[in-house]
């Protein structure tokens, strides 16, 4: 795949939110992955209820607990695929608990995920500290310039 190539993007909303759309997110992401010179032949980003990511959460993890976004990448090579899966009830949640807008939260979860696609982790503190900073990062330079 050449570097001018683009990721062919999807954004599914199995919930069906009268009061939220992917669609304000898609240049935000493009940014990124362009800044990141992250190529992927096609991301999925997938909005679902807590039970169902909850459900991916035991399945995949092994660990019975609600959580707001969860990535996978599906193929690696020249035709690198991914999903991220976000919980917008969770990410509603989220939002109440730091004060910030729905929009503002899913962005954050969208660039967790990403991160988590470049080889970020988060299973420790030192890693956490440091994801978390780059999150910050790209949420302020992206975010609400969209």
């Amino acid at each position: 795949m050449t570097q001018r190539q683009k990721t062919s993007l999807e954004l599914t909303d199995f919930i069906h939110s009268e009061e939220f759309s992917l669609k304000l997110h898609e240049k935000t992401i493009k940014k990124i992955l362009r800044e990141q010179n992250f190529i992927l032949s096609n991301l999925n980003i997938i909005l679902v209820d807590d039970e169902y990511l909850r459900s991916l959460h035991r399945q995949f993890l092994n660990e019975d607990s609600y959580t707001d976004v969860m990535t996978f990448p599906i193929e690696e090579g020249e035709n690198r695929e991914a999903e991220i899966y976000i919980s917008l009830e969770r990410a509603n949640i989220n939002a109440k608990n730091f004060s910030v807008s729905i929009e503002e939260e899913v962005t954050r979860l969208i660039i967790h995920g990403l991160l988590h696609l470049k080889g970020y982790d988060d299973k420790d503190n030192l890693s956490r500290t440091e994801m978390r900073k780059e999150e910050d990062r790209l949420l302020k330079k992206y975010w609400p310039k969209v």
